[in-house]
């Protein structure tokens, strides 16, 4: 099986299938001898920030000295960015040689009708390739939801991490906040400790966890038996936050972060707290290696800094929180710059109560789209975005959307955000 076969068959799943609970993902596993259960875990769900707190804390894990693996969606530089050990891709060689396996068992289970969905190949990818590894602990991030996730095939993992909820995937997970945290929460399992994102901190200048979330997780946790673990919001001191980072203190330690918004204050003391809780549970894990990790800590796609002229900033937020939190960087650090916003997005987002968001701060809008079939439309896009700004154009084709946008920025900003899968073909025209 060669790469493009491997990824191709990966890709030929299905993306869902009505729930069976974890029928589908549990019999893929026991049918690689059950790979799960010889490892350890952190579990990470949440609506936003998950990839960078799972990032960061495998950061701290790494410069800690332990072999992490790290399992993350979606990618925006190649399919291996999902995967990995230490910071390093799965190779394409090991991705090849699982699928196969993965194949051989998925034509078995097939007969019995059960027909693993895309997530949960991938999940049981990374999980082989996490056991042949031999990694120490691994940073698991969960799709979509949390007890009905694939990924929460594993047992009682060290801690369970929840970053910032609001709305998305109502279609699957709840109309309201609290619908969504509580199938969240359902990771929690006995009486794993778990941590939250901030409660507060909206005097630090990002929006804390929501009451509604905030309450929700707190009877979880209750009701569970699983103590909750959150930031100490008083011991924090910000220094310095501008385009290019944040330094802040915090009971300690110096943090320096070298990604953008107020949001990833909240973001990195979540980390802190499960870097700690990881402490407490006897991993060796110092406050210079909790330093060392966020500051080395990079993801891209996430409010990521390209300087040039026009200076283009990539993220691939897609619902209301992103927006709010892009809209805040937009406030802080570029107040007084000519803003152009290239956009897109799928079908099934939110995507006009996010275009209110961050419309109203752009001098022109650009929409396109990059998969025809799963893809808004951009002259839907575009209607919506008219009732806030003045300047707002569709253009189909992506690379002639970025070259166009590119003129309409000069020499000031071009924001490209909506969806990851634009990210991701905009990179290839930045190389």
């Amino acid at each position: 099986m060669t790469y493009e076969e491997a990824i191709s068959y990966i890709y030929s799943r299905r993306k869902f299938q009505k729930s069976s609970g974890h029928e589908r993902i549990e019999k893929l596993l026991e049918l690689m001898g059950n790979p799960q259960k010889k490892l350890r875990f952190v579990h990470v769900v949440g609506t936003n920030g998950k990839g960078s707190v799972s990032t960061a804390l495998a950061q701290v894990l790494t410069r800690s000295g332990y072999k992490t693996g790290l399992f993350t969606s979606p990618f925006v530089i190649e399919f291996g960015e999902r995967i990995k050990v230490d910071g390093e891709f799965i190779p394409k060689e090991e991705i090849c040689r699982i699928t196969e396996i993965i194949k051989e068992k998925t034509e078995l289970m097939e007969k019995l009708e059960l027909y693993p969905t895309v997530f949960e190949v991938t999940t049981a990818l990374g999980i082989a390739y996490f056991h042949k590894c031999g990694c120490d602990i691994v940073v698991l991030e969960a799709g979509i939801g949390g007890k009905k996730d694939s990924t929460n095939v594993i047992d009682c993992p060290e801690a369970a991490i929840i970053t910032s909820v609001s709305l998305d995937h109502t279609e699957m997970l709840g109309d309201t906040v609290a619908e969504i945290t509580k199938e969240k929460c359902g990771i929690i399992k006995n009486s794993c400790p778990m941590v939250s994102y901030p409660f507060d901190g909206a005097e630090l200048g990002f929006i804390p966890q929501s009451d509604e979330a905030a309450r929700v997780i707190s009877e979880c946790c209750k009701n569970e038996g699983s103590t909750l673990y959150l930031p100490d919001i008083k011991k924090v001191t910000v220094i310095k936050s501008d385009l290019f980072g944040t330094n802040f203190s915090y009971d300690g330690l110096d943090i320096r972060l070298t990604l953008p918004g107020k949001h990833q204050i909240g973001n990195m003391l979540t980390v802190i707290t499960a870097g700690r809780v990881l402490r407490e549970r006897g991993y060796s894990i110092t406050d210079s290696a909790i330093e060392e990790g966020i500051a080395r800590f990079t993801i891209p796609g996430r409010t990521q800094v390209i300087e040039g002229e026009p200076m283009v900033i990539l993220d691939g937020g897609h619902n209301t929180g992103c927006m709010k939190a892009l809209q805040n960087t937009v406030k802080e650090y570029l107040s007084g710059r000519k803003i152009t916003l290239l956009m897109s997005f799928m079908k099934d987002k939110d995507y006009e109560e996010a275009i209110s968001i961050i419309a109203p701060l752009c001098d022109s809008i650009i929409f396109t789209v990059t998969d025809s079939v799963r893809g808004e439309r951009p002259d839907i896009l575009k209607a919506i975005a008219e009732k806030y700004c003045t300047d707002v154009y569709e253009i189909p084709d992506p690379e002639k959307a970025f070259s166009f946008a590119k003129m309409k920025a000069e020499k000031d900003v071009l924001i490209v955000s909506g969806s990851f899968y634009l990210v991701s073909e905009v990179r290839k025209f930045l190389s």
